[in-house]
């Protein structure tokens, strides 16, 4: 029997039973189908559920053979995890400005600062490996390397970067530009960022207090002395 003579019988060839249930080569629906009536002018019914990452989908079917009127009832499901979404959000305060971000368990505060609020002073030159101070910020009062800590574990944490320090201490800035403090400029940031850190503790340093500091913070362009003359200029001892 042709399709034609099939349409006209009322019957439902496979061609369309597999097209109207859903079920197409790589796809993911699973389909079944409940046939009431297979007779001309009567009601077919069918039912596509399809599974999905989060929840499930419900389609019911309804259509009269021979008329264009359908009816489509459709019924989703989502399931979240309760507590999920809790578990991933942080907040903290950058410069004065607070944050609520959503963090990923292996997300680094380095990678949150710049990445998702977009603050680019920090740098990383060593590639995470905390041995270069480049990427260095305070946080609750303290130096510490943001490559080398979790974003997660800084939940409430107060945090200072350079772009927060050209407003706190503007006269830090300057002595760093007026004494040439940098080179290529890659790990002024950390520079600026330890020695701010340091005066906050210790406003009048000595140039042993100040190298000391500084220690931890690598140039690869040798701008080592121009760093201690810009923070002894700073605390007012030259």
């Amino acid at each position: 029997m042709t399709e034609k003579e099939k349409k006209k019988s009322g019957e439902i060839s496979r061609r369309d039973f597999l097209k109207d249930a859903g079920l197409i080569l790589g796809g993911t629906a699973i389909g079944s189908t409940v046939l009431l009536a297979a007779c001309g002018g009567e009601e077919t019914t069918k039912t596509v559920t399809t599974t999905a990452p989060g929840g499930t989908e419900t389609k019911t079917i309804t259509e009269t053979a021979g008329e264009v009127t359908k009816t489509v009832t459709i019924t989703k499901t989502v399931e979240v995890p309760v507590g999920e979404a809790a578990e991933n959000v942080i907040n903290l305060t950058v410069n004065g400005h607070k944050y609520e971000i959503q963090a990923e368990p292996e997300d680094t505060l380095h990678e949150v600062l710049r990445e998702k609020l977009g603050f680019i002073s920090p740098k990383d030159m060593c590639n995470g490996f905390g041995a270069c101070g480049s990427c260095s910020v305070i946080m609750d009062g303290r130096p510490i390397l943001s490559c080398m800590t979790l974003a997660i574990e800084c939940d409430g944490a107060i945090i200072e970067t350079a772009e927060g320090i050209a407003e706190s201490k503007p006269e830090l800035v300057d002595a760093y530009i007026m004494n040439h403090c940098m080179q290529c400029g890659y790990c002024t940031p950390g520079f600026l960022v330890t020695s701010k850190a340091l005066l906050d503790h210790n406003p009048n340093p000595t140039e042993e207090d100040i190298r000391e500091a500084l220690t931890g913070n690598i140039c690869r362009c040798g701008t080592y002395p121009a760093h201690i003359t810009a923070v002894l200029e700073t605390a007012g001892s030259i």
